[in-house]
């Protein structure tokens, strides 16, 4: 029987899983290594790409760990071909929390970056070009995962950390507003991008985050409305769901808002 992801490991109680997917696409993914390590040496490739999602891995469970410390449950890290996802049963709602949980993530890549770096120079001393090439090759991965993930696009790690920023100057709400549609624009022009240049991951890259920020608006949205729900103010111009499922209509807690002043104002009239 096919199951859709198969486990890997488990790291601090967390289940490190591999999507079905990303199994069947591994071989094919270790072919854009080859010219790197020559036809004869598919198994570098293999490793290469392999190492690659090692390091996502690496990322993730970097997310993980300061997410733990601060109070978070992580339920698994899922690890498809555009990238890895830490799944969190829910997240830190303080800006500093928030900032340090996003930035973990950036920061172990750039860790790995600079020790596989260390590593590869190593093993050009040694005299190991393949060994030296397949590290060189996870430095520079690891550079792009540490410059890529601190894009501002939310809900990508610099989205949050641009949440985690506005938060005490404009309310958790808006910040979140702000940060989906800066997301949203930004995914855009990346699909575009992809398209006009075939990588085609790139545009499935773009079409999650696209559909990832308009779900944490929302999220977001209806935690705030069961929280406070009289102090929300209407953000009927910011569009977060995808045609046709955005309509300008007034949010439904503005209506009942409506009645309760209604019938406070009649009762009082009633006193006079």
């Amino acid at each position: 029987m096919i199951k859709r992801s198969y486990l890997l490991t488990t790291v601090m109680g967390i289940p490190v899983r591999a999507h079905i997917t990303l199994i069947l696409l591994l071989p094919f993914l270790a072919l854009q290594f080859m010219p790197l390590f020559g036809v004869a040496r598919f198994f570098f490739s293999l490793l290469c790409a392999a190492g690659v999602f090692v390091c996502v891995a690496l990322h993730e469970l970097g997310h993980s760990w300061v997410a733990i410390r601060k109070g978070c449950r992580v339920h698994e890290i899922m690890l498809l071909p555009i990238g890895g996802v830490a799944k969190m049963i829910n997240i830190p709602s303080r800006p500093k929390d928030e900032f340090l949980v996003a930035f973990a993530g950036p920061a172990t890549s750039a860790l790995l970056a600079l020790l596989c770096h260390l590593i590869g120079m190593g093993f050009v001393l040694l005299g190991l070009p393949s060994l030296a090439m397949l590290f060189l090759i996870l430095s520079y991965v690891n550079l792009l995962l540490f410059l890529f993930n601190l894009l501002p696009s939310f809900p990508m790690d610099g989205g949050r950390i641009f949440r985690a920023f506005m938060t005490p100057r404009i309310g958790r709400l808006r910040a979140t507003a702000l940060a989906a549609r800066i997301g949203r624009i930004m995914a855009v022009a990346g699909g575009i991008f992809g398209l006009f240049h075939g990588n085609f991951i790139l545009v499935l890259i773009a079409i999650f985050i696209y559909q990832a920020a308009g779900a944490e608006y929302r999220a977001v949205y209806a935690q705030q409305m069961s929280q406070d729900w009289f102090t929300i103010e209407p953000q009927a111009d910011i569009y977060v769901s995808p045609p046709p499922y955005a309509r300008h209509v007034a949010p439904v807690w503005k209506k009942w808002k409506n009645k309760t002043n209604a019938f406070f104002n009649d009762l009082f009239k009633n006193w006079q």
